[in-house]
Order: C-alpha cells, then sequence, then structure tokens
C-alpha cells in the first residue's frame, strides 16, 4: 500500500447531492487532503471541475443526482481529461451506477477505510502512467 501521507498532496473534488453524507464525508476527507472542493450535484461539479481542472487529482462522485448525473458528469469530465481519476459512490449495485471508464466503483455506505485505499489506487495509477499527462 502506498504512503499515505500522499494523501496530503491531493486535491479531491466530492460530488454529492445528499447533504448528510456529503457533510460526513467531506468532513473525513478535509482532515486527510490538502484541498478539498465540494459539489452538490453533476452540474455544479462539472463547473468546479471545468474551473479548477489543473488542481484536482481525484473526482469522486454518486451517480443519482439532480441537474446533472454523475454519469453525465463523468463524460463530461473524461472528454476534457481522459486520464482524470474517477471513483463512483453508489447505493445501486447494477450496471447502471458503475463504469468501466472510471478508476474505483464503491458501494455506499461508504467505508472511509476503502475509500482512503481507493484514492491512493487511483494517484497510484495515475503516478504510473505518467507525470506529464497535465502539462500544457
Amino acid at each position: 500500500m502506498m504512503d499515505e501521507s500522499i494523501l496530503k498532496t491531493v486535491t479531491v473534488l466530492y460530488v454529492e447531492d445528499d447533504a448528510y453524507i456529503r457533510t460526513l464525508t467531506a468532513r473525513f476527507l478535509k482532515r486527510r487532503v490538502a484541498n478539498l472542493y465540494e459539489a452538490c450535484n453533476g452540474k455544479e461539479g462539472l463547473d468546479m471541475y471545468t474551473l479548477n481542472k489543473t488542481d484536482i487529482n481525484i473526482v469522486i462522485t454518486d451517480i443519482e443526482m439532480p441537474f446533472m448525473s454523475g454519469m453525465e458528469m463523468i463524460e463530461e469530465i473524461l472528454t476534457m481529461d481522459e486520464s482524470q481519476p474517477i471513483i463512483i459512490t453508489t447505493g445501486y449495485k447494477d450496471e447502471f451506477h458503475t463504469s468501466g471508464k472510471v478508476c474505483k466503483n464503491i458501494i455506499k455506505p461508504i467505508d472511509c477505510k476503502k475509500l482512503l485505499e481507493s484514492i491512493l489506487h487511483c494517484i497510484g495509477m495515475k503516478d504510473n502512467v505518467s507525470h506529464n499527462e497535465n502539462a500544457w
């Protein structure tokens, strides 16, 4: 397993429409990562990603959300950066709420240890692909 101190260098975009889950998970993540952006739906998440994409190392998103689903947001993000690590968090265990295009699919309720391991795994995968993919 990777060194968890790497988390202190990571910026996360966390997209979740359930305010209670978002608050709890954001509180957990804020203690462990360098910077956390939060959004309450896919549209807000996409706007936040577009404005901050050079800073964001990983996106964590729910799927069923108002205004724009997580899947729609994921597709838009991947058109901007096909190597962007993304973790799906969903309460549904079916093919409509998971994707092979993302780094990890996590079923809710979120196991915080599994979430951290998934972040480290996904960041490690991106680092192994290339250190310069986001360079202009």
